[in-house]
């Protein structure tokens, strides 16, 4: 059974979390969603076991290149890839960095850069 963390977002984390990652994404109406992960994960075969499990005729775009400590650059190139591929969602696959990288994303995806206008200390808190 997975467990889920819900704060913001939905983490849904264990050994047979993506057993519910097609259902997930219906029920938020994603039908193109890209996967933000890092090149560890997408050469250890996981990334290719996410893409079975969403299904679809296509297999979902990866964006693989997520850097240890997450940068505005990593970010403008991952929202490039989601907008070049029509994605319409995000799944995060992997740790921390991952995980903000697609937070990031999910923000400039719909709001203009630059990202740290958003910040609390730039009185992006609104």
């Amino acid at each position: 059974m997975s467990s889920i963390i819900n704060y913001l977002t939905k983490i849904r984390f264990g050994a047979d979390a993506l057993d519910d990652l097609a259902e997930e994404l219906s029920l938020l109406g994603v039908a193109r969603p890209l996967i933000v992960t890092d090149a560890g994960l997408t050469a250890s075969g996981l990334v290719d076991r996410v893409q079975a499990a969403i299904g679809g005729k296509h297999p979902a775009p990866v964006y693989d290149e997520t850097p240890a400590n997450p940068t505005e650059i990593a970010i403008e190139a991952a929202v490039a890839c989601y907008h070049e591929h029509g994605c319409d969602g995000i799944v995060a696959l992997g740790g921390g960095s991952s995980i903000d990288l697609a937070k990031g994303v999910a923000l400039l995806a719909s709001h203009p850069a630059p990202l740290r206008q958003y910040a609390v200390i730039e009185g992006g808190a609104a």
